[in-house]
């Protein structure tokens, strides 16, 4: 249980450490007029996401994880490329078929569209896929695969990387928090199961980007339209995320997945053998 030891006292520095400063912060801010009307727990979780970064390198030394290799971030260039390259390119239209769904059955509703609508979904979702995959998968799942196997670190990693997506929602939003906990927590099990499969991150950080951006687009250019199939799309903060489409979509996207590494495998043979997904009891489908 060292491992967990070590993640729980990490995230308690964090947390202490971000509820400190937070307080000083927002006051400059304020001071200086910048983010004028920002509720405090804005400058809270900033200063969070900021000490998990900084605390990132020594909690990896600590937990003996100091390499590219060791983290998921090993692999030869054009493999990288090629996996990255083609979990975007899969995650966003998966996350586009789901999107016109909604439009079509009015569930979402079109307000324009301009080209600068989409650099920062672009930027958001690069930022997001490398530092959650590299967060969630190499660091917390990695350090947990190596003392409980592939099968239970995947399913507890998954189910963090869900929960501490709503630890600030609004509570007017908390009606919708468990189908999205539901839905995020498959999420996760996908990207894990990415890494696993392909033997690096790069294919994980390819379908996070690629589904953020869609994601951060299609809510830039549409907005809320019918709410009798919320249901079905899902509503506020957690749209397409909490609803049961969703489902289906993600099946289609780990089958995708599943015959795109099955061309690499042929192609250019099985990811880092060291993943441990051959191990007895760690067979993971696909």
């Amino acid at each position: 249980m060292r491992t967990l030891r070590v993640l729980g006292i990490y995230a308690a520095a964090v947390l202490a450490t971000a509820l400190v400063l937070s307080f000083p912060v927002q006051s400059v801010c304020e001071h200086f007029g910048w983010f004028a009307g920002k509720p405090w727990d804005k400058f809270f979780r900033r200063c969070a996401m900021i000490m998990a970064v900084v605390g990132l390198w020594p909690m990896l030394r600590t937990l003996g994880m100091a390499t590219w290799e060791q983290v998921g971030l090993r692999s030869p260039p054009l493999l990288a490329v090629m996996r990255t390259a083609a979990g975007w390119m899969l995650a966003f239209l998966m996350v586009n078929l789901l999107g016109g769904a909604a439009l079509f059955a009015g569930d979402r509703v079109w307000n324009g569209f301009v080209w600068s609508d989409v650099l920062k979904p672009l930027a958001v979702g690069l930022g997001v896929g490398v530092f959650e995959e590299l967060f969630f998968r190499g660091v917390i799942f990695g350090a947990l695969r190596r003392e409980w196997g592939v099968a239970r670190a995947l399913w507890v990693s998954s189910l963090l990387y869900a929960v501490l997506h709503f630890w600030s929602a609004p509570p007017k939003e908390m009606a919708g928090v468990l189908p999205a906990i539901v839905s995020l927590t498959a999420l996760g099990a996908l990207l894990t199961w990415c890494y696993v499969r392909s033997g690096s991150l790069f294919l994980s950080v390819g379908v996070h980007a690629g589904a953020v951006t869609a994601l951060r687009i299609l809510l830039t250019v549409t907005e809320e339209g019918r709410q009798d199939i919320d249901w079905l799309f899902g509503s506020g903060a957690f749209v397409l995320v909490n609803g049961a489409a969703a489902w289906p979509a993600l099946l289609l996207l780990w089958l995708a997945l599943v015959g795109f590494e099955r061309v690499m495998t042929r192609s250019y043979g099985r990811g880092n053998q060291k993943m441990g997904e051959r191990r007895a009891g760690d067979t993971l489908p696909g």
